[in-house]
């Protein structure tokens, strides 16, 4: 049995079983979709069975309860606005280069604008890693370079998603000086679809493309920066792409049976938005600076501690229950409704997001997000404010 046996809701597509394979049969490639799969050489395999087994969605890893639960942000106010919220690992990140001996894995997007993870070591490039990229990155490369550096002894922080960060820790045996940080992940969608979407802005032209910007505040809101120096801002309200990934209907399907969407997790630290913030912990508003962004951050283990208490962050305790209620996947996974089948089958027939933008046009652009997007970014916070929605 190998992984082509497996249900294809099955694969996460971390390239984990191509990486593990001894004969190189298992290949990963775009479905017709977009989605990343492994295909297997049947003239190669020799089903010894290996890629089933270390699956880390047909087996998942064990995972643990968190050991201490923050809120968080950056000391240097001036370098949270390069972070989508209070910017953790930014901050961790930077310590560890600077301490010397360490090198940062994480996802960026490259020069066609699309997600991969890239080794840094350098703490001037550290500035490519950092913010949400809303679509899988792809780490099929990244297995072999990251045995290279603990073999060569240095030690590694890999950033991901869940299933990310647990099949890095598989290939390594999670390695003594592998340090992990997963996000709170929703789920994924793909490059092929982003790279679509953003062929509607005249993606050869873009230079970079910003999911959250903070220029923007602390929200979802796009910003495109083209070659020539021109930027175009997007509120997320009025950009399909966003629209349906923030309502779930574009991720992969082992996304909405995820082993890793739970209470329990598998990495050293978990991070993401702290959401409900203002519900759950009103007395912070007075000592953060909420429109900033702010961090939860879940310690998870002895590493993940030793990472926290060595950045530059400001730390305030605060209960797993109030961290939990806005922040869904790390209480069981994503769903998505009925429409997620018009989407894919929209996309599915020229493999063109304009088809996807028509139904939306058509379907989900309301007039009262044409109206919030016009209503100025700080009368937005104070509205959000007022009303208790960060």
């Amino acid at each position: 049995m190998n992984v082509s046996d497996l249900n294809i809701d099955k694969c996460s597509g971390c390239g984990l079983c191509a990486n593990i394979c001894s004969k190189n049969s298992i290949t990963i490639v775009s479905d017709e979709m977009g989605f990343l799969r492994p295909v297997v050489d049947s003239a190669s395999c020799v089903d010894c069975g290996l890629c089933v087994k270390k699956c880390v969605i047909n087996n998942p890893s064990d995972l643990s309860l968190p050991q201490q639960t923050f809120a968080a942000i950056r000391k240097d106010k001036q370098k949270i606005s390069m972070s989508s919220s209070g910017g953790v690992f930014a901050a961790i990140a930077e310590k560890v280069l600077l301490d010397g001996g360490w090198a940062v894995i994480g996802s960026t997007l490259d020069s066609t604008i699309s997600a991969k993870h890239v080794v840094v070591t350098d703490v001037n490039l550290l500035k490519n890693l950092y913010g949400s990229k809303y679509v899988q990155s792809t780490t099929t490369e990244i297995y072999e370079q990251v045995a290279v550096l603990l073999k060569n002894g240095m030690s590694v922080l890999f950033s991901g998603t869940p299933c990310q960060v647990a099949a890095v820790q598989r290939y390594t045996k999670n390695h003594p000086n592998l340090f992990s940080i997963e996000v709170i992940c929703h789920g994924v969608a793909n490059n092929k679809m982003f790279n679509s979407y953003l062929d509607m802005y005249k993606r050869n032209d873009i230079k970079m493309f910003y999911f959250r910007d903070k220029e923007q505040g602390w929200s979802f809101n796009n910003k495109i920066v083209y070659n020539n120096g021109k930027e175009k801002k997007i509120n997320h309200r009025m950009s399909s792409y966003m629209t349906y990934f923030l309502k779930g209907e574009t991720y992969r399907d082992c996304c909405y049976k995820c082993p890793y969407a739970k209470p329990e997790r598998g990495a050293d630290i978990t991070i993401g938005d702290f959401w409900g913030i203002l519900q759950t912990r009103p007395d912070l508003n007075n000592k953060i600076d909420i429109e900033k962004g702010v961090s939860c951050v879940l310690v998870n283990t002895k590493k993940g501690m030793s990472l926290i208490k060595n950045a530059d962050l400001e730390l305030y305790d605060v209960d797993y229950t109030a961290i939990r209620k806005e922040n869904g996947p790390v209480n069981e996974p994503s769903h998505h409704t009925e429409k997620r089948n018009l989407i894919l089958n929209a996309w599915g027939k020229r493999n063109n997001w304009e088809d996807v933008h028509a139904l939306w046009k058509k379907n989900d652009l309301k007039l009262s997000f044409r109206l919030w997007s016009m209503v100025p970014i700080s009368l937005q916070h104070k509205i959000r404010v007022i009303l208790g929605k960060r």
